[in-house]
């Protein structure tokens, strides 16, 4: 059979597409607990206040970073993701640090939880997750595509 670029092209991106959907269909396929609801960039809120405890590597679900932090309407445990992010980002998160959160709250392994995209601590501002919500690797390149998303995510206001 003669496919054309274009079609194999396609067929290529849909078998990417389905690795991922079979792999997280098969129970423990990943040590990440499933998320209920989904990321949505529509949902998200800002969180603002004060570092009361940081968790750089956390047994509770989702694993990875932890801060929690004091806000006007009480404590929240918000999810950073990997450490290492903030780390080559030169952005150190301790305790009593003022700090500002992007993201959504969801329930996560019967935890609710502060899924945070983007993080900032006065002007720095560093993108944990993408806008899908999936946690950011460590040394993946950023490019202009994200750094464009995180200085329109800075216009916005408090929600």
């Amino acid at each position: 059979m003669n496919l054309s670029p274009h079609i194999r092209r396609y067929a290529a991106w849909l078998c990417l597409l389905a690795v991922p959907a079979a792999v997280a269909q098969r129970p423990h396929a990943n040590s990440t607990p499933a998320v209920s609801g989904g990321y949505k960039l529509a949902n998200e809120s800002s969180l603002q206040g004060t570092i009361l405890s940081y968790t750089e590597n956390s047994k509770t679900p989702p694993l990875g970073t932890h801060v929690v932090l004091q806000t006007a309407s009480g404590n929240v445990d918000v999810h950073l993701g990997d450490a290492r992010v903030l780390r080559q980002a030169k952005l150190n998160l301790a305790q009593g640090m003022s700090v500002r959160f992007v993201g959504q709250t969801q329930t996560v392994s019967q935890n609710t939880v502060f899924l945070a995209r983007l993080v900032q601590v006065g002007s720095h501002v560093v993108a944990v997750r993408s806008p899908h919500g999936l946690p950011v690797s460590p040394g993946v390149a950023r490019g202009k595509a994200a750094a464009k998303n995180v200085s329109a995510n800075q216009q916005a206001g408090a929600r």
